[in-house]
């Protein structure tokens, strides 16, 4: 059976297990415990495969704001030499460009 071998695969390799523990699951029980995500909104693997890239692009927009602020973000996203088709670029940097001002004129006036 399937739990047989993934134990059979742990015995052989606990450190592995281990590692993966360290590296992953904190960003997992973050999304589940702190942000109440645990559960899909929609049916079928492409839509929760969907929603779930969602989810853990704004677990790194948050991480990336955390690490270097909202301002050193959006230089580096204007800076940002994207390897991927232009116009889906440009998409992406008003989208979420627009984000990142709103959410400063935001805090702007919550502060004032």
């Amino acid at each position: 059976s399937a739990v047989e071998e993934n134990n059979k695969r742990y015995q052989e390799n606990p450190q592995l297990y281990r590692t993966r523990q360290e590296i992953n699951e904190h960003i997992f029980g973050t999304i589940k415990r702190q942000w109440g995500y645990n559960h899909t909104n929609l049916t079928g693997l492409e839509k929760v495969n969907g929603e779930h890239s969602l989810i853990m692009l704004v677990y790194n927009i948050k991480r990336s704001i955390n690490i270097l602020g909202v301002p050193d973000l959006i230089d580096k996203l204007k800076k940002w030499k994207s390897p991927y088709k232009t116009k889906g670029v440009i998409i992406f940097r008003r989208v979420y460009l627009s984000l990142f001002k709103d959410l400063i004129e935001m805090n702007l006036t919550i502060a004032a």
